[in-house]
């Protein structure tokens, strides 16, 4: 009897907690209902200006402003992936979004891309990096989003290069975790014959996967989405990518973050023809050609130590068409309407033999 009365409580108790959540969730549809008459105003206004709907150092504010409220509850990084999500839906209001990335879908890529601007995007894959790059300058996209290093495996090869060859800009960057996560369709880890994945996972999992899938068959393939779709077709096969990749086939995770390395963040740029403006805590990238002449690198260099403006990262590339002549990338710390990193490149022009400005957006942090 004392049972029967203790779960009749607990389901009063029960019943009363989900009549208040109800009530939250109605104040909440409500809410966000407003938020988005409010986001579709300042849509009708940005048309009018001729502004582009994505406006990455706004959201970048946002998020910041918000994840700096914390709540025992709320870590940062779930009110940054809540409201990366509302901001998303209040964009879609505004006008649609075109993003392209590297295909094919349910690639990092891909991934990356849906954290940057969310779900409520339209998402177009390109088989290449140029296809990204010329759907973007052609107009097909609004957006492309770009890898172009690992912090394991350096540069992305090739990237830069499409820099020199069209005219978009940087309008922001993204540091997204690679966390690989083996998929199948058994659940069984010994009814795994053969792996399949990019040969870059298989590299960054080596120590996992020879410690518990000594002997199964490791097959490197062109992509991650491969993987997963050659998997999917072959119950004693399994395939290394990312939890989407898996959602997406309506594969089984059989463990996730198997990589040897946990600290494999992939850097993005977002390429578009805005600029934004400056925020206080901003990169500039600049692309340049040097002569053959003593200290003309460290020339450069020293108009920027001597302003204070430090380098993030510095590369040089091979010239198209001139053998053993290099192009230079560099990421500064500023804005180029910064006074300091203005007067800069004003004298850098005058040291190099070319130089062209590929963008100055919002500074990431490492996610």
């Amino acid at each position: 009897m004392q049972l029967e009365k203790n779960e009749d409580a607990g389901r009063d108790e029960l019943d009363l907690c989900r009549k208040e959540i109800d009530a939250i969730d109605t104040q909440l549809l409500s809410l966000l209902a407003e938020r988005l008459d409010a986001a579709a105003a300042i849509g009708r206004i940005k048309n009018n200006m001729g502004l582009p709907v994505f406006d990455p150092v706004r959201e970048k504010a946002i998020l910041d402003r918000m994840a700096a409220k914390g709540h025992s509850r709320l870590t940062p990084d779930a009110i940054r992936d809540i409201f990366t999500r509302i901001i998303s839906v209040g964009r879609a209001v505004q006008g649609p979004v075109n993003v392209g990335f590297l295909g094919p879908e349910a690639t990092f890529s891909h991934q990356a891309a849906i954290s940057i601007f969310g779900n409520s995007a339209r998402f177009f894959p390109s088989r290449t990096f140029e296809g990204v790059f010329g759907s973007v300058e052609k107009g097909h996209c609004h957006h492309g989003v770009i890898p172009v290093e690992n912090s394991l495996e350096g540069s992305v090869a090739g990237v830069w290069d499409l820099f020199d060859k069209f005219y978009l800009k940087i309008c922001g960057e993204y540091y997204h975790r690679i966390r690989l996560s083996l998929m199948g369709r058994s659940l069984e880890l010994n009814a795994i014959r053969k792996l399949y994945s990019h040969p870059m996972p298989l590299a960054q999992c080596r120590s996992w996967l020879k410690s518990h899938l000594p002997n199964v068959t490791l097959e490197p393939v062109e992509s991650t989405a491969l993987a997963g779709k050659m998997a999917a077709g072959d119950p004693n096969s399994a395939a290394l990518g990312s939890c989407l990749l898996a959602e997406t086939l309506g594969l089984k995770l059989l463990r996730e973050d198997i990589e040897d390395e946990p600290h494999n963040v992939t850097r993005f740029l977002v390429v578009g023809n805005g600029e934004p403006q400056p925020t206080g805590k901003d990169k500039t990238t600049l692309m340049f050609f040097l002569g053959h002449r003593p200290g003309a690198l460290a020339g450069m260099l020293s108009t920027l130590a001597q302003r204070e403006i430090n380098v993030c990262r510095i590369e040089s590339r091979p010239m198209p068409m001139r053998s053993w002549e290099y192009l230079f990338f560099v990421d500064l710390e500023g804005h180029r309407n910064d006074p300091a990193l203005a007067d800069a490149m004003v004298e850098m022009k005058t040291l190099c033999v070319f130089m062209k400005w590929l963008g100055s957006y919002p500074s990431a942090g490492v996610s």
